[in-house]
């Protein structure tokens, strides 16, 4: 439920970003909805990439960082398409979006502006090479 919250109040701002960059369609309203299921998608699945690439053994390493970059672009596309999907049970144009490709840097923009933002709070990131306290523990 912690990462759920999480997304969607980081989600909110997220949209009002996005929803500078997207053609509009509609009402502010359906166009806020649309820009926030972009943001969701990328604030919630995102979620799911980073812990999914934390699992893997080494990845604090400086060849392992660029693994985690790769895995955030490949990550983003998958975000990205989950969107897509979304907006057009929506009814939404898929014309008017960008290509695939956005999505996966997108994702890697948007993961080092957290892991700056995690950095500056002195918190574990991909800058200083810790995980997070709950990734490094083994779980029994």
């Amino acid at each position: 439920m912690k990462a759920l919250t999480r997304s969607t109040l980081l989600a909110i701002p997220l949209a009002l970003l996005i929803l500078t960059t997207l053609p509009r369609h509609g009402a502010f309203l359906w166009d806020f909805l649309d820009a926030f299921t972009l943001a969701f998608s990328f604030t919630y699945m995102g979620h799911w990439v980073e812990v999914l690439l934390l699992r893997i053994p080494g990845i604090e390493t400086s060849m392992g960082k660029v693994v985690r970059v790769f895995g955030w672009f490949a990550g983003g596309l998958w975000c990205y398409v989950l969107a897509r999907w979304a907006l057009l049970a929506y009814g939404r144009d898929m014309r008017q979006l960008p290509s695939l490709i956005w999505g996966g840097l997108f994702f890697v923009a948007l993961q080092f502006v957290v892991h700056g933002i995690l950095q500056a709070t002195g918190k574990p990131n991909f800058y200083s090479g810790q995980l997070p306290e709950s990734e490094t523990t083994v779980a029994r």
